[in-house]
């Protein structure tokens, strides 16, 4: 065995690794009424994710080291004394080994996504993004792939938390043509804390022909919280026209339903979780549905219909206008409508590593609040 290590670590040594750096600076600018419904309460502030990082490659084997400061401007105490770096991290650190261009197993601190990040996402638009510590598998073929992974969410043993928290998820599906998808999903998590077993299992479909292109998916919850039962689930379903012309435009329907408990006296939990997802490109870029109304958050479940638009003026700059109709789909009042959301923002490339990206929404509550407004403004430079 000893001799075995030896022979593969000479192999190793025996080629030149790679060494690809990653470097980037984005601050973002912020502006927000709240996002409360009431008067008052203007929030104004300047966030940064700073990252430095890199990825070493040799034959079969390669590693990636990430770490990154997010930081809120004027959050430290003294512009010299306080040099603590409250929100330093790793964001990612795993090495992978790869055996064949079919296989690749990857362990550490790592990104995981899946199915556009509907349920598995980085959530990249958060300045600390989200990764897992977990061990991946990844298989592709020609037209068949699959992936697999366990990840520990909590660990009491480490004596940092207090509870203990496990997911473990398998995709499979086949790529019968160009840009098509036709996948199937089963994640299954645990949280000792709520006493939670969630099973989440579904289908996800994608594809087109011509100047037309649409996505189709669903997904099913059960499990168990306590002694209550959960038996939830989700549809999704997007269409899209993309006409040909120099500003390549595109027009999007787009139409998502999360199941809500409409019955609180029975002993099912009926609202569908959408787990670790990148919930800010489905559901409004303000972020008040799913995250402060409706979803699984209050119970009501949710519609969402909206109508997106998109083109490119220019080479260099995209602009995107989308437009949100929300209801419950299983209301806490008689009201069933929640409100509506227009969101616009544009993305410029000023160089290959430079980004400008800015942008604002307006969320009209349909209960008696006031509107919420919110608008931004970022660069991105990243290497």
């Amino acid at each position: 065995m000893l001799l075995t290590l030896v022979a593969l670590s000479t192999l190793a040594l025996a080629d030149e690794p790679t060494f690809n750096p990653v470097v980037q600076v984005r601050p973002r600018f912020e502006y927000s009424t709240g996002k409360d419904g009431a008067s008052g309460g203007e929030l104004m502030f300047v966030t940064q994710r700073a990252r430095l990082g890199v990825t070493a490659k040799l034959p079969k084997l390669s590693a990636r080291v990430l770490v990154q400061d997010v930081r809120m401007w004027g959050s430290e105490g003294h512009t010299l004394l306080d040099f603590t770096a409250d929100a330093f991290d790793l964001h990612e650190g795993w090495a992978q080994y790869k055996p064949t261009d079919a296989v690749a197993l990857r362990v550490g601190r790592q990104e995981i996504t899946a199915h556009e990040h509907r349920l598995l996402g980085n959530v990249d638009w958060t300045q600390q993004g989200r990764s897992f510590d977990a061990a991946t598998l990844k298989l592709t073929g020609e037209k068949l792939s699959a992936d697999a992974g366990f990840a520990v969410l909590a660990d009491a043993n480490s004596g940092v938390v207090t509870t203990n928290g496990l997911m473990g998820f398998v995709r499979g599906g086949i790529a019968p043509a160009k840009g098509a998808v036709v996948d199937v999903l089963a994640i299954v998590d645990t949280d000792e804390t709520l006493d939670r077993t969630r099973a989440t299992a579904g289908v996800y479909a994608k594809g087109g022909s011509g100047i037309l292109s649409g996505r189709v998916e669903a997904y099913g919850q059960v499990g168990s919280v306590g002694d209550l039962s959960i038996q939830a689930g989700m549809v999704g379903v997007q269409g899209t026209l993309a006409p040909e012309a120099s500003f390549k435009p595109e027009i999007t329907l787009w139409y998502d339903l999360l199941s809500g408990d409409g019955d609180a006296a029975d002993d099912a939990l009926n609202a569908f979780d959408t787990l670790y997802a990148t919930n800010h490109k489905f559901y409004g870029q303000i972020d008040i549905m799913t995250f402060l109304v409706g979803g699984a958050l209050d119970g009501q479940g949710l519609h969402d219909a909206a109508l997106k638009l998109s083109a490119k003026p220019v080479e260099a700059l995209a602009v995107n206008l989308d437009a949100h109709v929300f209801a419950a789909a299983a209301p806490a009042t008689d009201d069933t409508m929640l409100g509506q959301e227009a969101d616009l923002w544009l993305s410029g490339k000023v160089s290959g590593a430079l980004s400008l990206q800015g942008g604002g929404s307006m969320f009209l509550y349909t209960a008696d609040k006031d509107p919420d407004a919110w608008a931004w403004a970022q660069m991105n430079l990243e290497i």
